[in-house]
């Protein structure tokens, strides 16, 4: 999909959620105008920023890779871009349902389990 397309989408995502560019930037942790370019289709979606700009438009990785037309079986998580503060107990609960899954965990399934430890 061409550059153009991928920013409607990422647009209307952005103005579904309610947010400004400024808002989904602070999300992101760039700044306004790499928003606006990534949605005026005057820049790419870095793929090194994928698993953060997904989680910040409430989209899967694997759905914005595919939008971008990235190859999604060489995917592989950033953990410098992770963003995810745990504590020892969430570690130590993560670990026990990794063990359990017959495939790896990417950092959207990770936030997920955190969210939802955490309501309960």
């Amino acid at each position: 999909m061409d550059k153009k397309k991928v920013g409607e989408i990422l647009s209307a995502k952005r103005t579904g959620l309610g947010l400004s560019s400024e808002e989904m930037a602070q999300r992101i942790q760039c700044n306004r105008t790499t928003v606006e370019r990534m949605e005026n289709g005057t820049t790419t979606v870095m793929r090194t920023k994928l698993s953060r700009i997904a989680h910040a438009y409430e989209m899967g990785t694997k759905e914005l890779a595919e939008l971008c037309g990235y190859p999604v079986e060489s995917l592989t998580a950033d953990l410098n871009d992770a963003q995810i503060t745990a504590s020892v107990s969430d570690l130590e609960f993560l670990l026990t349902v990794a063990r359990g899954l017959q495939t790896p965990m990417n950092l959207n399934v990770i936030r997920e389990l955190l969210r939802r430890r955490q309501e309960k």
